[in-house]
């Protein structure tokens, strides 16, 4: 896999990782009180059947955490736990460096936030062509390479 690709999937892991520690890790006051594994509903048993054996042992915290994991939707679950994979396969040095880049992202006011969402709603809309040459270049392009070559873009399509 390239190093730009790898940078287009970070993006994605990136999202999938917040929301991942969020659920495993965060604390959560909703769930004040152990949960009876007999209390949880039957789709949340299905979902978290894993634990079972193992739910009266666990904490009040990651009970309440496993049961608005089970809440979430299949779909949510399934592309978590997809890009959970990911983010296990890559390197000790490829883990590190996302999570700085995570970090740097989480410390940027909201008005930086905002304007990175902007910029990556537009190269969406880009055609796959351009797409596809914009990541190939953009780890190899200096800092004055690159906004030449966004200013080009955005004068092709727009912006």
């Amino acid at each position: 896999m390239t190093n730009s690709s790898n940078k287009r999937r970070f993006v994605g892991f990136f999202m999938a990782l917040l929301t991942m520690m969020a659920l495993l890790l965060a604390g959560g006051n909703a769930m004040a009180g152990s949960v009876t594994w007999e209390s949880l509903s039957d789709n949340e048993k299905s979902v978290l059947k894993a634990f079972q054996s193992d739910w009266s042992s666990l904490s009040d915290k990651t009970q309440g955490n496993l049961k608005r994991w089970a809440a979430k939707p299949a779909i949510e679950r399934s592309r978590i736990k997809q890009r959970f994979g990911d983010w296990q396969q890559l390197s000790a040095a490829q883990q590190k460096k996302i999570a700085k880049q995570l970090k740097r992202y989480k410390a940027m006011s909201p008005a930086q936030k905002a304007k990175i969402k902007q910029w990556h709603e537009w190269v969406k809309k880009l055609p796959e062509n351009e797409r596809k040459q914009l990541r190939e270049k953009w780890a190899v392009m200096t800092d004055a390479e690159r906004r030449a070559y966004m200013k080009d873009l955005q004068q092709q399509y727009g912006k």
